[in-house]
């Protein structure tokens, strides 16, 4: 009867071999799965590295290309700006010139009809 649990014995530590083996046999599949789709994900990652490159090189020239456009716009305003305001402050100067010309003249329509009122004259 010893003979019959040292049968069972080797029959499960054999099954238990076997089973242990073929999952060995499984990870390494898995393993060389693995590294098949590590290798195609670092290609992919330098293809995307090189399209993000040369999307990078395209903004920086459109950025600078927009930075040059703007600073010529706002130039050709601040030019335009500049030339309004100079006509503004010499259209003022003339209004100004022109305002006390007119209240000189009042004030010598005044002091006439005064003078004639008060029959100075």
């Amino acid at each position: 009867m010893a003979a019959a649990p040292a049968t069972m014995a080797d029959q499960s530590l054999e099954s238990r071999v076997a089973r242990l083996e073929s999952d060995v046999s499984h990870i390494r599949s898995d393993v060389t799965d693995i590294k098949i789709d590590i290798r195609e994900l670092r290609s992919e990652v330098a293809s995307v590295r090189c399209d993000l490159q040369g999307l990078d090189k395209s903004l920086r020239g459109e950025l600078q290309g927009l930075d040059k456009s703007l600073r010529e716009e706002l130039h050709a305003v601040e030019t335009s700006l500049r030339g309004a305001i100079s006509r503004l402050e010499r259209d003022l100067t003339r209004g100004l010139a022109s305002n006390r010309i007119w209240m000189l003249l009042q004030s010598a329509a005044i002091l006439g009809v005064m003078a004639r009122g008060f029959k100075w004259l």
